[in-house]
């Protein structure tokens, strides 16, 4: 099995725990090289992309990039947008209405064209496969056509003059779980090895974009996406300054202050500034260290170890992705990394971040009304009167609530009206390919999260049928043994180790770490803990103490995100009598990481769900 240089050294009485872990989720020393490959084919018609872009270098024709609106397509947008423009070329990016959806529209080319009347070349990313109406008006006005994309194409196929997307009909790309800013970088990247070698260092700056996409978009993180995020995140830390202490506190030492952040004193800037680039290129990089103070400004980013996969995932993406959601204007997202100064990229990103506030308020309120109200196909199908861009947000809730694939859709008036939502579905379940045989019944994006389109009101019977059905037909595939975690850790019988040893956990946690990145395909592991209640200490903490800490009697903290309101009293009451009367353990699956606080690590855990209730 796979050793990381331990300092700890097993006694044979000693249980490995990362080994144990190891063995159970089939990580060998094989699978664990073999996904670390960075080997890929070459995507077709890349080299015909290549030349469709020195052809309007040479001609000098402009281009317009047109990018999706979510977090993807926004880096996509600005990979583009930053790369093109610093390899020489006339390029404007278009800004998209994310009311209209996400294929492009012919509102789209008419807007371009106002705007940018010398337009010749439309260059769309994370979107344009599907989009004939929109392709067709674009070609109608002579504009060459090329499209990068990731996302299935569908028939009749793209009708662009040239698309390069991993899923297309015809494509044989092994790893088709790339991310629509991966298929434009790597575009990119082939132009400048052909055309303009010696800005391969600065192309290269280009994967902390498409590494963002790549797990804001929940790709796989395997094969050549391992090391892009990984890349990401180093660049990312380099965009990163830390705050500096200029607080006094009443210990007679100085607290961090982050609105005394200079993000000129990064070191990427730092080392952008010692040579001539493009405007255009410079303000993406600035725009990201920007995002990063402002964060820090907000308390989501203490420590450079907070910038990691976490941070793309569960704070910057859902922020950037909260406008749509809301209805909130979508520029801010986009003037970010492209504002001509400092302080409006800053305004623009405190923005964002009021507005991604306001979506988890929204999300709470209408979870509720989803639980409550009447909802006639539940637990399959639920009508929503949110803003239409909650209902991916407001699906996901409710799946994870129920445990398989669900629907959120507006609420018809008619039979025959034509109805639209948004799924999301569990890993073991497809949904656009559930749906594809059955007349009036669509789905258009990811097989796990996807548009969901019923053609009239009346099928919503038949939407009901098809996801209970293969639901069932899904679930005979899953195991249904075993524990809920990787590891069972407590004191009861059938755990695999107590949680008193500080030193072993420790060691598990510091050699799992060395396997990141995690996400979809290479999941964090997660663990069971049985905790006895004699002796637990239940806090509550958070600026709204809003969480729940419980530490154990040998000093393990464990941290429960926003049930304070709803756990606290029971457990608080569950703990005294536990003084008084012997009670099972409580059990939890939660994942563990470090904490270091004044100098001191120790393993903590977060917990996900709770598996046994006090009662």
């Amino acid at each position: 099995m796979l050793h990381t240089g331990d300092e700890h050294a097993f006694t044979e009485e000693d249980t490995d725990l990362f080994e144990l872990l190891c063995q159970r989720r089939g990580w060998s020393d094989q699978y664990l090289k073999k996904i670390e490959s960075t080997e890929h084919d070459e995507l077709l018609d890349l080299a015909e992309m290549v030349e469709a872009l020195a052809d309007a270098q040479a001609k000098g024709k402009k281009i317009t990039i047109a990018p999706d609106f979510d977090m993807d397509g926004i880096s996509s947008g600005v990979l583009g947008y930053a790369g093109l423009s610093e390899l020489g070329f006339d390029v404007e990016l278009h800004l998209p209405d994310y009311r209209r959806g996400h294929e492009l529209a012919p509102e789209d080319v008419a807007e371009i064209h106002a705007k940018w009347p010398d337009t010749r070349v439309l260059l769309t990313c994370d979107g344009g496969v599907n989009s004939h109406r929109g392709i067709a008006a674009a070609r109608a006005l002579g504009w060459t056509t090329l499209v990068t994309d990731h996302h299935e194409e569908l028939a009749p196929g793209s009708t662009a003059d040239v698309t390069v997307n991993p899923c297309r009909v015809d494509e044989t790309y092994a790893h088709t779980g790339i991310c629509g800013a991966h298929v434009l970088y790597q575009v990119i990247d082939a132009y400048a090895r052909v055309h303009r070698p010696e800005k391969l260092w600065e192309i290269h700056l280009l994967r902390l974009f498409a590494g963002l996409g790549t797990v804001s978009d929940v790709m796989p993180v395997l094969y050549e996406n391992r090391q892009l995020v990984r890349d990401a995140i180093s660049i990312a830390r380099l965009l990163r300054v830390p705050a500096p202490k200029t607080i006094p506190n009443p210990w007679g030492g100085f607290d961090a202050d982050p609105d005394a952040i200079d993000v000129e004193q990064s070191i990427l800037m730092q080392l952008l500034r010692t040579e001539p680039h493009h405007p255009v290129f410079l303000r993406a990089f600035e725009g990201f260290a920007v995002v990063l103070k402002a964060f820090a400004q907000v308390g989501k980013i203490r420590d450079v170890d907070d910038l990691d996969e976490g941070f793309f995932g569960f704070y910057l993406a859902p922020a950037m992705n909260s406008p749509r959601r809301t209805g909130a204007p979508l520029e801010p997202c986009f003037a970010v990394f492209t504002a001509a100064s400092a302080d409006v990229k800053l305004t623009a990103a405190r923005q964002v971040i009021e507005t991604n506030q306001l979506r988890k308020r929204l999300v709470i309120e209408h979870t509720e009304e989803l639980s409550t109200g009447d909802q006639p196909l539940a637990p399959w199908v639920y009508f929503s009167d949110a803003y239409p861009g909650m209902y991916g947000l407001l699906a996901n809730r409710m799946m994870e609530l129920n445990g398989h694939p669900v629907v959120v859709v507006n609420r018809p008036v008619d039979a025959d009206d034509f109805v639209s939502g948004s799924g999301r579905a569990p890993g073991w379940f497809d949904i656009i390919t559930s749906l594809e045989p059955h007349e009036g019944l669509s789905a258009i994006g990811h097989q796990q999260a996807c548009g969901v389109r019923v053609a009239k009101a009346e099928k919503l019977g038949d939407l009901v049928a098809v996801l209970q059905e293969a639901t069932q037909v899904a679930r005979l595939t899953l195991s249904t043994d075993g524990t809920s975690g990787d590891l069972v850790l407590g004191p009861d019988a059938d755990c695999d180790a107590g949680l008193e040893d500080q030193q072993a956990l420790f060691e598990l946690v510091r050699r799992t770490e060395k396997l990141k990145p995690f996400g979809q395909g290479f999941t964090v592991p997660v663990v069971e803990i049985a905790i006895e209640p004699l002796g637990l200490r239940v806090d509550r903490i958070g600026s709204e103490s809003q969480h729940l800490r419980l530490v154990t009697r040998s000093g393990l903290s464990c941290l429960w995100w926003n049930v304070a309101e709803e756990k606290f009293d029971m457990f608080r009451s569950f703990v005294q009598r536990a003084s008084r009367t012997e009670l099972g353990t409580l059990r939890f699956t939660a994942t563990l990481q470090l904490n270091t606080f004044r100098g001191d690590t120790r393993v903590q855990a977060v917990i996900n769900e709770q598996i046994t209730a006090a009662a």
